[in-house]
């Protein structure tokens, strides 16, 4: 696997376990979230709806492999799967950021460039192509 786009930590909380003991499913997503969005602010894109042009989420996907259990810090490694005319794909990898070695989830969120207004995808600004795959603008 490539070098990362971003590795982000986040503390758990004892109020993010469920019943089982474990990190609630859906914190999984939110911690996506937050890396996603932190990665593309970060770079320069704008997700507050003050620009007419940008991403939006068009799916997401998570795969379980082993729990996440109180008390830990949580690692998530972002990195680009794909990439097309108007859309890419980012894959995560989930672990204890102290045990970068044993993968608790893998996960892939496929974003897409939007002109907000007309409801359409527009091509991904050569800029952010070049920010994804490493390359000048």
């Amino acid at each position: 696997m490539s070098a990362p786009l971003s590795v982000d930590v986040f503390p758990m909380r004892w109020g993010d376990m469920d019943a089982l003991g474990h990190l609630n499913n859906t914190l999984y997503f939110r911690f996506l979230e937050e890396a996603r969005v932190r990665w593309l602010e970060e770079h320069g894109w704008s997700l507050r709806g003050d620009v007419a042009v940008g991403a939006i989420l068009a799916g997401t996907s998570c795969q379980f492999r082993a729990p996440l259990v109180y008390p830990c810090d949580i690692r998530v490694e972002t990195y680009l799967s794909k990439i097309g005319n108007s859309s890419f794909t980012m894959g995560h990898r989930i672990m204890r950021d102290d045990r970068p070695d044993e993968i608790a989830a893998e996960a892939e969120a496929v974003v897409v460039w939007c002109d907000y207004a007309a409801g359409k995808s527009v091509p991904l600004p050569e800029t952010l192509r070049a920010q994804l795959t490493g390359g000048a603008a």
